[in-house]
C-alpha cells in the first residue's frame, strides 16, 4: 500500500548519500552489507567528500583546531561524524590522534586555543563524542573522561564557566553526548552512568530549559555547541533513555513541528561553513530522518510518538514529494 510514509522514505533516499545511509540504518534497519557500502561512499560523494576536500595541506581545516567557527578542524570532525563517515576513515583518525598529541593538557582536557588557558568543558565533551567514534581504543581518552566528570556541578550539569555554581544546557548536552559515546565505545563503568543520570536530571529539573531561549524550540542543524530540544531528543533516542514525562513533553513539541510527514529547517547558527547542507525555511532531510527515528524509538511508550508516526502514514496519498530547492539562506541570530 502506498502511503505518505513511503513517499517520505523515497524522498529521503533521494538525498545525499549520508541521508541515504541514516535512512537505511535508523528507519529501515537495512542489512550490514548495504550499510557498509553506503557508509563507505560518504567519503567520496556529496557532503562528506566536500568536507574532506576542504582540508589544508598541513592537515587542519580552517586555521587550526578551533579557528574559525565553523570551518576549523574541530567542527569539521563533528560534521563528519554527524554525516556518518566510516569510523575507520584514516583522515579523521589521524586528526583525532594529532589533537590528543598537540592539545591534551596534564589534567586530561584539551586546549584548542593557541594560548595558556584551561580547557573548555563543552569542547571536551564534543571532542570525546567524535574521538570515541573514530579512535575508541586510544588510551588517552580515559584521562579526558575523568577530567570532564571532575567538573560536574552540584546541580548535575556542566558549564564552560569554571566559576559558575550551576550547569548550562549547551555544555551539559555536549558532555552527555561525549560521555555516552565513550561509555558505548568502551563499555565503561557505572560511575559514568551515574554522571549521565545526574546531568539528565539537571535538564529535567529545568523543564528541558523550555522558555529560557527561543532558539531551544527551533529546528536547527548542525547543532554546533548549542542546546535545543531536537538535540536532546536525538541524544535520548540514541542512548535509549526510558520514556518519562519530560521526554513526552519534548515529543509533543516535535510532533507539533511536523508538516505533512516532514520537518522544516528553522535555524542555522551563523558563521562561515565549508558546505551549506540545507536551506532555512525548507523541508529538511536531516531533521526529518532524526525526527522519525525519535518517534520510532518512543512509539511503544508514548501515544504522542505513535500518533506522530500515524500522521505520516495516513496523509493523502497524492501529496507531492517535498522539494528542498534553494531560496537563499536566512540566519537567525
Amino acid at each position: 500500500m502506498l502511503t505518505t510514509m513511503n513517499q517520505v522514505l523515497s524522498w529521503l533516499l533521494q538525498g545525499d548519500v549520508s541521508i541515504q545511509y541514516q535512512t537505511q540504518r535508523y528507519l529501515l534497519q537495512a542489512e550490514s552489507m548495504l550499510l557498509e557500502q553506503l557508509q563507505k561512499r560518504i567519503e567520496t560523494e556529496g557532503f562528506g567528500a566536500q568536507l574532506l576536500s576542504a582540508r589544508n595541506e598541513n592537515g587542519y581545516w580552517g586555521i587550526w583546531y578551533y579557528q574559525p567557527k565553523w570551518t576549523c578542524t574541530h567542527y569539521t570532525l563533528c560534521d563528519l561524524k554527524g554525516l556518518g563517515l566510516a569510523p575507520s576513515n584514516p583522515i579523521a583518525k589521524e586528526m583525532v590522534e594529532r589533537a590528543l598529541t598537540e592539545c591534551q593538557l596534564k589534567d586530561g582536557g584539551l586546549n584548542f586555543a593557541k594560548s595558556d588557558i584551561p580547557s573548555d568543558i563543552a569542547i571536551n565533551g564534543m571532542f570525546l563524542a567524535y574521538a570515541s567514534y573514530f579512535c575508541p581504543k586510544d588510551a588517552r581518552l580515559a584521562a579526558l573522561d575523568l577530567c570532564i566528570r571532575s567538573f560536574q556541578k552540584p546541580d548535575g550539569g556542566f558549564s564552560w564557566d569554571y566559576a559558575s555554581p550551576i550547569g548550562d544546557p549547551h555544555t551539559t548536552i555536549c558532555v552527555l553526548e561525549g560521555l555516552y559515546a565513550y561509555r558505548y565505545a568502551t563499555q565503561g563503568t557505572s560511575s559514568i552512568d551515574s554522571c549521565l543520570k545526574q546531568a539528565l536530571q539537571c535538564l529535567y529539573q529545568r523543564n528541558l530549559c523550555i522558555g529560557e531561549d527561543p532558539r531551544y524550540i527551533r529546528m536547527a542543524y548542525p547543532y554546533r555547541y548549542r542546546y535545543d530540544l531536537l538535540r536532546f531528543l536525538e541524544f535520548a533516542a540514541n542512548a535509549q533513555i526510558p520514556w518519562n514525562e519530560s521526554i513526552e513533553q519534548a515529543l509533543v513539541w516535535l510532533v507539533g513541528k511536523q508538516h505533512d510527514g516532514v520537518w522544516n529547517l528553522q535555524l542555522v547558527h551563523p558563521g562561515k561553513v565549508h558546505v551549506q547542507f540545507e536551506q532555512v525555511h525548507q523541508f529538511s532531510r536531516f531533521i526529518t530522518v532524526k525526527a522519525i527515528q525519535i518517534l520510532m524509538q518512543y512509539a511503544q511508550a508514548s501515544k504522542t510518538a505513535e500518533v506522530g508516526l500515524r500522521r505520516c502514514e495516513s496523509m493523502e496519498k497524492d501529496k507531492p514529494v517535498p522539494s528542498v530547492e534553494s531560496t537563499g539562506v536566512d540566519y537567525f541570530a
